[in-house]
């Protein structure tokens, strides 16, 4: 069984893909591996995904495991080029408060955190300690997880 794993550790049967969808992981990862300009790479895959999938809902085209494969590539490259960096915990723990919580208000009020200091955290100015992000996604039903780094920018 042939597999993709995500930055963010999602892991993707390969062999599940239609004949179609392999076609376009194969040119798109053919792509990567040239190292296109990034957003040469942003505009082929975006391309091919549209042509694959036209007339579904986008809302379910973005779920595809084509379509994360085909993102989880753009950052790769765009890391690797320089663009953009690999998300750091800082980035995860925003996506979980998004996901779960109305709003940042609401998430620092369930967990008793100063809203401030959230903020801090989040644009970078402050870290957690692991103790307190341990604690954090414990009561939101998280768990750190340890996922490969990606190649450095040259």
């Amino acid at each position: 069984m042939k597999t993709y794993k995500t930055l963010r550790g999602e892991i993707f049967d390969l062999g599940e893909l239609t004949p179609e969808q392999k076609a376009i992981y194969t040119d798109v990862k053919s792509a990567f591996d040239s190292n296109t300009e990034w957003t040469d790479f942003s505009n082929l895959w975006i391309a091919r995904m549209g042509a694959a999938f036209d007339g579904i809902p986008r809302s379910e085209v973005v779920e595809e495991p084509l379509y994360k494969i085909c993102q989880d590539l753009e950052s790769r490259l765009g890391i690797r080029q320089g663009h953009t960096s690999e998300p750091d915990y800082r980035d995860l723990l925003a996506e979980v408060i998004s996901l779960h919580y109305r709003s940042r208000y609401q998430f620092c009020a369930e967990m008793g955190f100063d809203e401030g200091y959230l903020s801090s955290v989040l644009s970078k100015k402050k870290n957690l300690s692991l103790k307190k992000l341990e604690e954090i996604l414990g009561r939101t039903n998280y768990r750190i997880a340890f996922v490969e780094r990606v190649e450095k920018a040259s």
